[in-house]
């Protein structure tokens, strides 16, 4: 569009452009506006935005009194006048220069101010949002002891910033992506150069483009679109809402995605020991994170073994019982109507039911009253004939040892793989237990995350990695391991490329 010298023309196309704008989004929206003669009455600008987005005392101050006190001294090409406006008169920096009234509106739904300059084709974008967010509060889902007291929040600038804080160095790279057609989520991923495979960057990079869908609303559907495996139970990601996590992380090699809108970072390539890491385990002696370490594995053990191996030894396999214990066990069931397998199921899902209501509740205690709250019930129905004690018994250990595991993620799962060898065990004993554990190890030994072995170290085997999965060597002792996420087979991050 050229240089205008009519006044009445240069006028029709400041309303032009306005009213283009106004019918894009319509009037429900709250679009604020306001037509100006800038530069001490040398020219008309245009001002358009959203009210409920933009702070409108900053745009005031800040930009169109600037503007309105702002001289022309020099003949300037009309093209000319918003970069002039850009560099001298607004005072943010967040500014851009825009050629298409098109791309104006999309503009605006971010928080944005649009500027139209009498004559210019140019338009300028100023930064001006008043997004509402909510305070930094302490993790509810990742509580730890000795970590710091502080978790991600919805706004994704202030998660960046609680991170940099944590890695204040130059290596620390960021790359912005738009996600959705619809939602337009904006995502960050990060990762520290040199320490991050770059193949594996590059594939995560690629992935990201590759998602084609209408809504991305956090991080846990973006995690869904670009994991290895979609249909697998096991995940090949971790969800945090802990930037201290996220930063130990990405000093490990591994690389981190967050998105607007989610308080929950996205930690890539993960393995399965991962689940049973914690901050708390990095900040106490390593005895001690070593043995709760392995208890919280012991425990991921029993909350899937337990149910299905009592289900196998008194249905198929009453031989490997000894007789004193199966003599209580069967005067246990003097009266009940069920076999053992409808009971077993019949108290899961019981407790399952009583556990996803408790997590409606308020707080972490939800998932206390919800299995007590099924535990009494189960008595209920003990002292009603309807259930055996050894029952009871057998379903609340296994639901217990569930707290004790420190992914979420990883609780769902198990529940999932109990209810698999509880049927298999059912129907075919101790023969379709050892079946089940079997079939779940293969699928485990052959999944990936992001070309890493989701086993490693232990399959491939690797025992450099071994001093920080069972047990948690000394601090000194784990210097080498900031880059063995990195440095693994790089045919088998290559792999990933072919999917």
């Amino acid at each position: 569009m050229g240089q205008r010298n009519d006044t009445n023309h240069s006028n029709s196309y400041v309303e032009q452009n306005l009213s283009f704008i106004k019918n894009q989004l319509g009037d429900g929206i709250g679009l604020g506006e306001g037509k100006f003669k800038a530069f001490g009455g040398q020219r008309e600008i245009g001002v358009l935005y959203v009210t409920s987005l933009c702070d409108k005392e900053f745009i005031s101050d800040q930009v169109i009194t600037p503007l309105l006190q702002g001289t022309l001294k020099n003949n300037i090409e009309n093209d000319d006048i918003s970069i002039l406006a850009q560099t001298m008169f607004i005072s943010p920096i967040n500014t851009k220069i825009i050629k298409q009234k098109e791309e104006a509106a999309p503009e605006l739904l971010k928080g944005n101010t649009v500027i139209f300059f009498e004559g210019s084709s140019s338009i300028l974008i100023v930064q001006a949002p008043k997004m509402e967010k909510r305070s930094i509060n302490n993790p509810e889902n990742e509580t730890t002891i000795f970590g710091a007291k502080e978790a991600f929040v919805e706004d994704i600038e202030t998660n960046i910033s609680m991170v940099i804080r944590r890695l204040p160095i130059p290596t620390l790279k960021f790359e912005t992506f738009t996600l959705g057609r619809l939602s337009c989520t904006n995502s960050k991923l990060l990762w520290i150069k040199g320490l991050a495979k770059d193949d594996i960057v590059e594939e995560i990079r690629r992935r990201i483009r590759d998602v084609d869908t209408d809504i991305v609303d956090g991080t846990s559907t973006l995690a869904e679109l670009i994991q290895d495996k979609p249909t697998s139970i096991f995940p090949t990601y971790r969800l945090t809402e802990r930037p201290d996590v996220v930063s130990r992380a990405l000093s490990d090699g591994h690389i981190t995605i967050l998105c607007n809108n989610s308080p929950f970072a996205l930690i890539v390539p993960m393995t399965f020991w991962d689940n049973f890491k914690t901050i708390d385990d990095y900040s106490q002696l390593p005895f001690a994170a070593s043995l709760l370490r392995i208890i919280r594995i012991l425990a991921f053990i029993v909350s899937i073994t337990v149910s299905p191996l009592y289900l196998s030894f008194v249905t198929y396999n009453h031989t490997i019982v000894p007789p004193s214990l199966a003599l209580n066990i069967s005067q246990g069931r003097n009266g009940v109507p069920f076999p053992s397998i409808v009971e077993l199921l019949v108290m899961t899902i019981i407790i399952d039911i009583f556990r996803e209501a408790g997590t409606r509740m308020p707080g972490i205690v939800g998932y206390f009253i919800g299995t007590l709250g099924a535990v009494i019930i189960g008595q209920a129905a003990v002292a009603a004939g309807y259930i055996s004690v050894s029952i009871i018994i057998v379903v609340a250990f296994s639901a217990i040892a569930t707290f004790a595991i420190s992914s979420t993620i990883l609780v769902n799962i198990s529940r999932i793989i109990n209810y698999f060898l509880i049927l298999l065990s059912g129907f075919l004993g101790i023969f379709g237990f050892f079946n089940g554990s079997f079939i779940i190890l293969w699928r485990m030994s052959i999944l990936e995350s992001f070309g890493v072995p989701y086993l490693y170290p232990i399959i491939p085997v690797e025992f450099q990695g071994w001093n920080d999965i069972f047990i948690r060597a000394p601090l000194k002792m784990l210097k080498n391991k900031l880059t063995l996420i990195a440095n693994v087979s790089s045919n088998k991050a290559g792999n990933t490329k072919k999917q």
